[in-house]
């Protein structure tokens, strides 16, 4: 039999006749009208809430902006209040205190007083002239530096001072050394930064701001403003501070309307931030047109002919709403584009809502033909209802009319057919069940060893706890004991015996700082958060650098250290060879006996440079060698002058080296010193 054919008397054709025309011609009339009102009101709402959204953005990230100008303007006139009250007393001798020129011919902050974590960093070239005035700028720039630079450094990347040009860098910027990580080359190039705070480029003497730049070595975006320095309209040089833009970045990208994107950029075009831009902007180091993508320059267009204090725009295209606002500051523009199928959508989903309501309604008049259809599809429907109860309750039902010959009779044969597929179904389920049980089993043991993993990182977690309070608590202690005892006898003691007790403050400070140091070291490490830059290093010269800053703390010791190197260019990151060397270093001092010899060689094989660091220590017991590298292990040598170890120190070295695709091991004969074995790639 064919039950997909054509039914001579048909129920859909009676009901349809009487209904269809109703029904189209009330929906479609509904439906435009609906349409129409919500498109209007959702525009007006729309248009209101973009205004007022983008007013509170341009407030937001302009205030940033204004806020810098300030600031430089604050150091500036603070700098000029001090420079009119020095008196003629000669600063040579405060000069030479805190400044030393090093080998590569700059001057810098001596390397005792070298705090640049808490203090400004100065850089003079050789070439400048050391008058009386010019080291009183320099002396007074350093003071004011240290001074407001930590106040600012909450929100701002660094505060400067540039006097004459070049001729004097001085930065506060706690994150890096900056004048000892410069060489005299970089100094002594005049930046437009430098050189746009000179009469001749600034006859206004007005504030102003640099482009946007990628900065290499903080891997920020930035933006730099300067305020000019003069006194008594003579040029002193120029004040300014380093605006990270990754947040405005952010914001910008990622902090819109739903549906909207935001874009910032400069009054002459250049793009600042772009949701699906960035690539572009970073590849053209800031200098990315719009004028140059012909969608970013209609908008870019259709932003600059919106009159003064004029909220929105339309596109060129008509595609989009144009939410325009000033950042001020920066001068720059915030853009939201709203394109306009978002109230399309939004009035036809509430068409669609009209129309439904409408339909319910016509429920009233279908309940009136309920009296005419009962008779032809009720009573049918009631017996197919039966059917299907005694099918579900696995009994046999004879009361479904396969002979009928409308969709009824229809229904009853797919019901039929529906019945048989069930029963095929459910067996295929109960086969799809048994193999989801089998996954789900896998799936537990997977779980009981991702927790077996936490349950290990939770224990290293309290080991590392347990070992900052227990180190960190006699340091702290005796400090604190210190502190109180010297207040005490302050009108008592002599002044050597007070600097005597300050000094030993100082050496528990110098520990704590070494413990904190090792376990924030230890987590940058286990979080992934360190990054390694490899590039290629003289390392004989990195091993000189590391030794002049060892040169101190060895006499103390009476140590001496001998280098036997090659001219090894190997390939590593600065920073990680650096502190992985200055921990091995660490380690030969700290278990060597006073008097002895620390020996650092190298050797070249192949694609390897080895670096060998040898100590006159009491060497590492052979049971111990297999927890060497291991985190929180203490060996039983003890340090020979009471330093203090964390037991990470090694563990660090371990990471990374590995991370500069390298190795390192120990050879040692118990009570015969330790050689710590260090191999990198060349990159010769």
């Amino acid at each position: 039999m064919n039950t997909l054919r054509q039914p001579r008397d048909s129920l859909f054709r009676r009901v349809f006749r009487n209904m269809v025309m109703r029904i189209v011609i009330a929906g479609a009339l509904i439906s435009a009208l609906s349409y129409y009102w919500s498109y209007v009101t959702f525009q007006e709402e729309a248009l209101a809430n973009l205004a007022q959204y983008i007013t509170a953005r341009s407030q937001l990230e302009s205030e940033l902006f204004v806020q810098a100008e300030a600031n430089t303007k604050i150091v500036r006139d603070e700098f000029l209040r001090r420079y009119v009250l020095l008196g003629d007393e000669d600063p040579s001798a405060a000069f030479h205190a805190l400044l030393a020129q090093d080998k590569d011919g700059l001057w810098r902050v001596r390397v005792q007083k070298d705090d640049f974590e808490r203090k400004a960093t100065v850089a003079l070239l050789p070439t400048a002239k050391q008058t009386p005035a010019f080291m009183q700028q320099v002396l007074l720039s350093y003071e004011v530096l240290s001074q407001y630079g930590p106040a600012f450094r909450n929100r701002y990347y660094d505060t400067f001072i540039d006097l004459k040009v070049s001729d004097a860098n001085l930065m506060y910027l706690p994150d890096l050394n900056y004048a000892r990580n410069g060489s005299l080359a970089d100094f002594s190039v005049d930046l437009a930064v430098e050189l746009d705070a000179t009469p001749i480029r600034n006859p206004e003497r007005k504030t102003f701001w640099t482009g946007i730049y990628f900065d290499r070595q903080a891997l920020h975006w930035m933006v730099s403003v300067v305020t000019p320095l003069d006194h008594l309209g003579q040029y002193l040089g120029g004040v300014g501070q380093d605006v990270l833009l990754d947040q405005l970045i952010e914001r910008n990208n990622k902090v819109n309307i739903t549906g909207t994107y935001n874009i910032t950029m400069t009054r002459q075009g250049m793009l600042i931030a772009h949701p699906n831009k960035m690539e572009q902007i970073e590849k053209s180091k800031g200098q990315y047109s719009a004028l140059g993508d012909p969608v970013l320059k209609g908008i870019y267009e259709a932003t600059l002919a919106a009159m003064p204090g004029q909220r929105f725009v339309e596109s060129a295209d008509g595609l989009n709403w144009l939410g325009v606002a000033p950042i001020e500051g920066a001068n720059w523009l915030f853009v939201t584009v709203y394109p306009k199928k978002l109230l399309q959508e939004k009035a036809a989903k509430t068409t669609s809502v009209v129309l439904l309501l409408g339909m319910l309604a016509l429920v009233v008049e279908l309940l009136l033909m309920a009296l005419v259809l009962k008779k032809d599809v009720a009573l049918p429907l009631k017996k197919l209802k039966n059917a299907i109860h005694a099918t579900a309750e696995g009994k046999p039902s004879d009361e479904l009319d396969l002979k009928r010959n409308d969709e009824l009779g229809d229904l009853a044969r797919n019901f039929a057919e529906m019945s048989r597929t069930v029963q095929l179904h459910r067996r295929h389920l109960e086969q799809l069940v048994e193999i989801r049980t089998t996954e789900l089993a896998a799936r537990n043991g997977q779980l009981e060893v991702l927790n077996d993993s936490l349950t290990h990182l939770n224990t290293e977690k309290n080991e590392l706890l347990a070992i900052a309070a227990h180190d960190l608590k006699n340091p702290v202690a005796s400090i604190q004991g210190m502190a109180q005892l010297i207040a005490l006898r302050l009108d008592e003691w002599p002044r050597e015996r007070i600097l005597d007790r300050l000094s030993g403050i100082g050496l528990l400070a110098d520990r704590t700082q070494c413990i904190l140091s090792n376990l924030l070291d230890h987590e940058a490490l286990e979080s992934g958060s360190v990054q390694i830059h490899l590039e290629s290093l003289c390392l004989s010269q990195l091993l000189k650098e590391l030794l002049f800053s060892w040169e101190e703390r060895l006499i103390i010791k009476q140590q001496q250290c001998d280098l036997e190197l090659g001219d090894y260019p190997v390939q590593a990151d600065r920073q990680a060879l650096w502190q992985v060397l200055d921990n091995l270093l660490s380690n030969a001092s700290k278990y060597s006996p006073q008097g002895s010899t620390i020996h650092i060689s190298s050797q070249f094989d192949g694609a390897i440079v080895r670096i060998l660091v040898s100590d006159q220590g009491p060497g590492i017991a052979p049971h111990e060698m297999p927890k060497l590298f291991l985190k929180f292990s203490r060996l039983s040598a003890l340090p020979t002058g009471g330093e203090h170890t964390t037991g990470l120190g090694l563990s660090i070295v371990k990471r990374l080296v590995e991370a500069m695709h390298g190795c390192v091991y120990c050879q040692s004969q118990f009570g015969s010193g330790a050689t710590f074995v260090l191999e990198l790639p060349s990159s010769s």
